[in-house]
């Protein structure tokens, strides 16, 4: 991929994480990528081909992120407090750069509204949600292992749990943009949740 091409994926998508995908133009895009029209449409074809490769180039950083953190931590807690610590980030956040720092969070106004443009998208956010499940099962089992878990936890049933925590804040946070009351919540649910499955 060249560097113009990497470059107007890059810049339109924080356009569409700040404006929406409707509220960006071409002329926007190209004013802050610094190119032409023309150089525009020598590599894409429309703003919807733009929107694409950028969301499956964003998920592809995403899951690589998530492989690596999974294999930095060894324990459930561990988990837990990394989790909180994200989710604590999002209030202060501003996507000046495209990376897999931008918390998936932030991408989900952009799917709701995009999600019929781009029927695929609903693999691509399927696949990193089981990578996700799967990592977390694989530390449960660990965790379970070094003795930080009950035996009887169903591996399972934990992990969705766990996933659906986050789940949750974030449609919560889609509905009301109360950003302090889902952050509060969300850290009262893992802590809770941890409590009830841990051994200590």
């Amino acid at each position: 991929m060249t560097n113009t091409r990497q470059q107007i994926i890059e810049t339109a998508f924080l356009l569409f994480l700040k404006k929406g995908f409707k509220a960006v133009r071409l002329n926007d895009i190209e004013r802050a990528a610094r190119i032409t029209r023309g150089t525009f449409y020598y590599h894409f074809t429309n703003k919807e081909e733009v929107l694409k490769e950028g969301l499956n180039a964003y998920y592809a950083l995403l899951n690589t992120q998530r492989t690596e953190e999974f294999d930095r931590i060894s324990t459930l807690r561990e988990y837990v407090d990394l989790t909180i610590r994200k989710l604590t980030e999002i209030d202060n956040y501003s996507a000046r750069t495209f990376s897999s720092e931008i918390p998936e969070i932030l991408c989900l106004s952009l799917i709701v509204e995009v999600i019929a443009l781009y029927p695929e998208l609903k693999k691509v956010v399927l696949a990193a949600k089981i990578l996700r499940l799967s990592k977390l099962e694989q530390l449960i089992l660990n965790a379970k292992r070094a003795g930080e878990l009950r035996d009887d936890i169903d591996t399972s049933i934990l992990a969705k749990n766990l996933l659906n925590i986050s789940v949750g804040v974030i449609n919560y946070l889609i509905m009301h943009q109360d950003v302090s009351y889902a952050l509060s919540a969300v850290r009262s649910q893992y802590e809770q949740l941890y409590a009830l499955v841990s051994v200590n």
